[in-house]
């Protein structure tokens, strides 16, 4: 499937990416593996249908990832669709837009 929008990632979202990969896969063998994949699967149906996502502050918009406690926090600009964060919703959700 071709993208139709040009994907930037925040610092940040790697960093929270990195971390939850890391968790799961600590947890069980390919669970992390796993979590890449519905993170994945997130990101091509915000690529495809960005405007389906609810806004939760201002331009953020946010998306779940199946199977998972976590949300992507991203903002649609034209032709780019700025990840801003991978989000445990187990946090304070003051922190999802910080």
């Amino acid at each position: 499937m071709r993208k139709k929008h040009k994907l930037i990632y925040i610092s940040r979202s790697h960093k929270s990416i990195l971390t939850a990969f890391e968790y799961y896969e600590s947890a069980q063998k390919d669970l992390g593996d796993y979590f890449l994949s519905s993170l994945e699967e997130c990101i091509v149906s915000i690529d495809t249908y960005p405007e389906i996502y609810k806004l939760i502050y201002k331009t953020y918009r946010q998306a779940k990832i199946k199977r998972f406690p976590y949300v992507v926090i991203f903002r649609l600009n034209e032709d780019e669709i700025i990840i801003e964060n991978v989000f445990n919703t187990y946090q304070n959700p003051t922190k999802k837009t910080k």
